[in-house]
């Protein structure tokens, strides 16, 4: 309740921002553009179907009637546009609009964005994790604890405006076990040029597992706080631009370790139940992961073919875990050893962790275009040190890149893009992809550094200093498009090659592989639409040669069926239903300590299926939902384990609502 009434406050605080610069704002009038996708049944309204152009029919109206029989709709999804980042720095002129379907809106957990490829600890904001292997996005040396990143606003991912007038966003959900989230957006343009911007996100759960702070009335298991803060110019003659954005984020976690068993309740037990013990039951123990980012990027166009940019990134995190009653947890089997007589924790019997991360680069180059030709080489520089204050002992190192990014269009639908990045002495990054509307292929050669986590960790109760040799791994894939007018079919596939593969064992010890790990994944995409009906299944097949130290299901199914209704050009609305299957595998334990997944032997997590049955409504410029997760809860089966000993959510009720502003 005192998490509701929060967010209440926050709706409150905040709508008056984007409804004043409304205000103040001249010239300026409520509606939506004149055009719209017409394959787009889920769109907004076209106003140049409706009949308040100004002419009244009947009597005259009076107040707000008569003002929206009048007035001219001219601001709404098609007079505004958003770039991303690698728009600008690839060179390719798009303008990407901002969604207004009903398409997979009801999908508002974490893990249901991912199409169900992401898994969680049962609830949303909980330690992330991808269900299959997949490459790392950058070189050099990483932090490693990023199991709450994903929910962080990713800078790639970033939207830079053109929005023309004020445009806003609210949306706010609320499901089963107290998982609610709270976004803000809004932009606006200072002028034709220049537009700035501010997102935020908040998101709380509840504890779902019984521990001392739950009996006592704390129900909290997470908290979660994001801003960002972004801007974007162009110059006049279109010379120059810059993008840039502050990233803030930060995350409280009260750690419970997965369900406590005993001679009595085993897990197959455990699933039947909803009020299981927590195994940190004495409520002691808490993760906080805390970052800012300042990300700036700017270019100049001298010619077409000879232009100059650069990046520059800053970035400082705190990651800390701190557990209490360390004693009594590693008593129970929750930790492995004790250092604790030969270093002082911060408070008596207390397991703690801190890693104080910096960092800094710049990548400055060159790009050019000549004719559909593009390319893109540059030098980047990055220093990065973490300190651990337990033994008051610091690492650090100053890294050199070179790269080379090419793409050859032949025409609107056809091109081939390869790229190059060599870290000096040390890491690379070799891809080549070719796209065309039939097909698509690409293959890569990588060969990454081991995480700070994975080479050195120093606490009460884990400690080691590695030297471990670099991961490398070689991947093809590839997809075959075919559709007709009612139906599409695309088979794809995917070949890895994993060596010297680095992974925490069953005592979240780092362990190196010397031999190889092989990964063949099918997958098969189908779906289609007729008349008011659409689909789509997604099917995973995966199969593993080498040793068993990757975990990862064997057959994976994501499947949609949704009906359109339509009524009097007003009201749209979609039944629908999810369906989610996993087949049975050891899944991985968590380690909140390390902020770590790593292997289990104990327990096979039991194939399941989830049903997910929905309907989400849009009138006007607002998007509704109601969906009951996991409706076939005791029927088809009890629950399901998202990772070890972590049950996901029962049969719970979940809505939401969305609005846009675009004046």
């Amino acid at each position: 309740m005192k998490h509701r009434l929060t967010l209440f406050f926050v709706i409150s605080f905040l709508l008056p921002f984007s409804i004043w610069a409304q205000v103040l704002t001249p010239g300026t009038t409520s509606g939506f553009p004149g055009t719209q996708n017409p394959n787009d049944r889920n769109g907004f309204p076209n106003p140049a179907t409706q009949n308040n152009q100004g002419k009244s029919k009947g009597p005259q109206k009076s107040g707000r009637a008569a003002l929206d029989d009048s007035t001219k709709q001219v601001y709404g999804p098609s007079t505004m546009y958003y770039v991303h980042e690698s728009d600008v720095v690839n060179s390719r002129e798009m303008k990407r609009r901002v969604d207004t379907t009903l398409s997979l809106f009801h999908r508002y957990l974490f893990q249901e964005k991912s199409g169900f490829l992401t898994a969680n600890l049962g609830n949303d904001g909980t330690a992330v994790r991808n269900v299959f292997f997949q490459s790392p996005g950058s070189l050099g040396t990483q932090l490693g604890y990023s199991v709450y990143s994903p929910y962080a606003f990713l800078s790639d991912q970033v939207r830079y405006y053109n929005s023309k007038s004020p445009y806003s966003e609210v949306e706010y959900n609320l499901g089963g076990g107290g998982q609610t989230r709270l976004n803000f957006n809004f932009a606006r343009n200072v002028d034709s040029l220049w537009n700035i911007g501010i997102a935020l996100q908040r998101m709380v759960a509840d504890k779902v597992l019984t521990d001392a702070a739950f009996k006592s009335g704390e129900q909290s298991l997470l908290g979660q706080w994001g801003l960002l803060l972004h801007t974007n110019f162009q110059s006049k003659n279109k010379k120059y631009r810059l993008l840039g954005h502050i990233n803030y984020f930060d995350q409280g976690t009260n750690d419970q370790g997965g369900v406590k068993l005993s001679k009595t309740l085993t897990a197959d037990e455990a699933l039947k139940y909803i009020d299981n013990t927590a195994i940190l039951s004495n409520s002691f123990s808490q993760s906080n992961d805390k970052f800012i980012k300042f990300h700036a990027y700017h270019e100049y166009v001298g010619w077409k073919g000879l232009q100059l940019f650069q990046s520059l990134d800053v970035e400082n995190r705190t990651v800390k875990f701190r557990d209490k009653a360390f004693q009594q947890s590693l008593t129970d089997g929750f930790y492995p050893r004790t250092y604790i007589q030969y270093i002082q924790a911060p408070t008596e019997d207390s397991l703690y962790n801190e890693n104080q991360w910096s960092s800094y680069s710049h990548q400055t180059g060159l790009k050019g275009i000549y004719k559909q030709f593009v390319y893109r080489t540059y030098l980047k520089q990055r220093y990065w040190s973490v300190y651990n204050p337990m033994n008051e002992s610091k690492l650090d190192r100053f890294e050199n890149y070179v790269g080379l990014w090419i793409n050859q269009s032949f025409n609107k639908n056809i091109d081939f893009t390869a790229e190059g990045e060599y870290l000096l002495a040390s890491d690379y990054r070799l891809k080549a992809s070719f796209q065309s509307p039939i097909f698509q292929v690409s293959a890569q050669r990588i060969s990454y550094s081991p995480s700070v986590a994975q080479n050195w960790v120093y606490n009460t109760s884990y400690r080691w200093k590695n030297d471990f040799a670099n991961i490398s791994m070689d991947e093809i894939s590839g997809g075959i498009n075919l559709k007709s007018r009612f139906i599409y079919f695309k088979p794809g596939i995917t070949i890895q090659r994993i060596s010297d593969w680095v992974f925490f064992d069953s005592l979240a010890t780092p362990t190196q592989t010397k031999s190889d790990i092989g990964v063949f994944r099918t997958s098969v995409d189908l779906g289609g639409q007729w008349r008011k009906f659409s689909w789509f299944t997604k099917v995973y097949a995966n199969t593993q040669t080498g040793p068993d130290v990757l975990r990862m299901p064997n057959l994976l199914i994501d499947a949609n069926l949704a009906l359109d209704v339509q009524y009097k050009k007003l009201l749209y609305v979609q039944f629908g239903i999810d369906i989610h299957h996993q087949s049975a595998y050891y899944a991985d334990a968590y380690q909140p300590a390390l902020q770590q997944y790593h292997l289990q032997n104990n327990y096979q997590i039991p194939a399941f299926v989830q049903i997910d049955p929905y309907v989400s409504l849009r009138i006007n410029r607002v998007r509704l939902f109601f969906k009951m997760s996991h409706a076939n809860y005791g029927l088809l089966n009890n629950n399901y384990y998202t990772a070890y000993l972590h049950p996901a959510m029962s049969r719970v009720f979940g809505y939401g609502v969305k609005w846009l502003l675009f004046d």
